[in-house]
């Protein structure tokens, strides 16, 4: 017996630690965990699948209906078409009657109209016939009327021509044998006129003969007479012209070689007067052109002379207007470098006290220190509003102070200013830059700024109104904490007290203790006070 026991304690082992059962109870509850996350991922996949079953029954199913609900629907749509049809038809049959009824009426009009038409015709042709008769009947006694005017007039035409030939044909006898007669006399005359002419011209050639002959005489004579007298002239002449004679032909050789050295020196005084004229002309020549040139020297001298002076008065100008310039800019920067020094000093004041309130953030504003931004479409109407006003309120203020800043500008006289107003590349002064790197305007620089004062001032807020309501629960606390205690202690405060809970007060008690106290209000000093309350109070135990 003591054998087999000690087998089974040996076979049983050791006794575990304390440590040895905690590892042993870890696995334990593991191995327990691990199969209930195994249960859960089998039951987590059979729901799974059965929600896709179910789904692609879901769909199945959907289209089963929606193919049942389109026969249905096709079904009472084809019903419809055909009460419609019906309807049209029916519609259709009684318009096509109306329709016939109409031709039908249309054509018994028509039928009485072609016979009024016909009876119409049928007067109208007589009528016609009449007036066709009636015409025949007064043509034919125009007609024969027309040919007894014409026997007539033909009677009458024959007999005026036959008078009015006859009358011509005297005229005409008569005229012939007055050309004739003057054919006659005219040849008669014309006979007479050419013999007078011959007979004339014989006399007047005779005459002019005989007077030619007799000139011709007289002029041989005195010819012959002058031929005479001018050979006794020239003899006389040459014999005492001889001597001059002798005298002119050494003359004229002499003025030969005369007349040679005089057009030599003709030719000479002509080439003398000609470069004469030649330098003349030039000397005139040039000195129009110099005088020209001195002309131009001159004008172009006082055109450097005005021209400097120009150039002297603009640069006088252009230096007192950049001293002004000059002054200006000095006078803005200095008042620019104020303004930075006041701001460098707020700002420096603002980064101190960022500092020391830095100590004081929470975890959360020390990770995202400002307020979450907010879409455009979670926004509300009225804040949208409200930002567009802010936007526009803040634009229309950037564009007064540049308006300012260029009416500044203009009275110092600084004018062309290279640059822009606008904020960004290319700006006269310094900018901001969004999250998204785009330029902001200079009112909003503080924006971040705002936001943490706006967020620590409404904290502020808070925390007075939770202070407050806490010292309102306080005070509270310690009225309903002094009201217990009135209530569970007697001294004469508590009795004095006219809303003791420990005593039961009449109401019309109450009343007159109310008027009595109102009357030992109004009571002048020096007059008797009544009694007091407590006195006159009734004590009830409220035990």
């Amino acid at each position: 017996m003591v054998k087999g026991k000690a087998d089974k304690g040996k076979a049983k082992g050791p006794p575990m630690t304390e440590e040895e059962r905690l590892v042993q109870a870890e696995m334990e509850a593991l191995k327990s965990q691990e199969d209930r996350r195994k249960k859960e991922e089998s039951q987590r996949a059979g729901l799974k699948q059965r929600q896709l079953n179910e789904m692609r029954y879901a769909y199945i199913n959907s289209i089963k209906i929606h193919n049942q609900w389109r026969k249905i629907m096709r079904l009472a749509k084809v019903e419809d078409l055909r009460k419609e049809i019906e309807v049209l038809s029916q519609n259709h049959e009684r318009e096509v009657d109306r329709k016939d009824a109409i031709i039908q009426m249309l054509d018994r009009d028509l039928e009485e109209a072609e016979e009024q038409h016909q009876m119409a015709l049928r007067a109208h042709l007589t009528v016609v016939d009449s007036l066709v008769a009636l015409q025949y009947t007064r043509v034919r006694a125009l007609e024969d009327e027309f040919h007894r005017n014409l026997r007539a007039l033909e009677e009458e035409f024959d007999t005026e021509r036959q008078e009015i030939v006859s009358a011509h044909t005297r005229q005409k006898r008569d005229m012939q044998d007055l050309m004739q007669a003057m054919e006659e006399e005219f040849e008669r005359a014309k006979n007479e006129a050419q013999a007078e002419f011959e007979s004339q011209r014989e006399e007047i050639k005779n005459r002019n003969s005989e007077e030619y002959n007799v000139l011709k005489i007289s002029l041989e004579s005195t010819i012959e007479d002058l031929e005479k007298h001018f050979e006794d002239a020239h003899r006389a002449y040459l014999q005492s012209t001889d001597a001059r004679t002798q005298s002119f032909k050494q003359l004229t050789k002499q003025d030969g070689v005369s007349a040679r050295t005089i057009e030599k020196r003709m030719r000479k005084l002509i080439r003398l007067q000609d470069s004469l004229v030649h330098w003349r002309t030039k000397i005139a020549t040039n000195s129009r052109e110099w005088d020209e040139r001195n002309k131009a020297l001159r004008n172009e001298k006082e055109n450097m002379s005005r021209h400097y002076q120009e150039l002297k008065g603009g640069m006088n100008k252009f230096r007192s207007k950049e001293g002004k310039k000059l002054q200006a800019l000095i006078l803005i920067s200095g008042a620019a470098a104020r303004d930075l020094d006041e701001k460098l000093a707020k700002a420096e004041k603002l980064l101190k006290l960022t500092e020391l309130s830095r100590k004081m953030e929470t975890e959360q504003e020390k990770v995202a220190p400002f307020y979450a931004k907010v879409s455009a479409d979670g926004a509300t109407e009225e804040e949208r509003l409200a930002a567009a006003a802010a936007t526009e309120a803040a634009a229309a203020g950037g564009q007064a102070m540049l308006i300012e800043g260029a009416k500044v500008f203009s009275e110092a006289g600084v004018d062309n200013v290279e640059g822009t107003h606008e904020h960004g590349e290319g700006s006269l002064s310094s900018w901001g830059s969004g999250d998204d790197g785009a330029p902001i305007h200079e009112h909003q620089y503080l924006n971040r700024f705002f936001q943490r004062f706006n967020k620590v001032f409404l904290d502020q807020r808070a925390i007075e109104r939770e202070r407050g309501r806490l010292d309102q629960e306080n005070e509270d606390l310690r009225t309903i904490l002094k009201q217990y205690l009135d209530g569970i202690s007697i001294n004469e405060d508590v009795i004095n007290n006219p809303a003791n809970p420990l005593i039961v007060v009449n109401n019309k008690l109450m009343l007159a203790q109310a008027a009595r106290s109102q009357q030992a209000m109004n009571i002048p000093q020096g007059s008797p006070s009544p009694a007091p309350p407590a006195q006159q109070l009734q004590y009830v135990n409220a035990n």
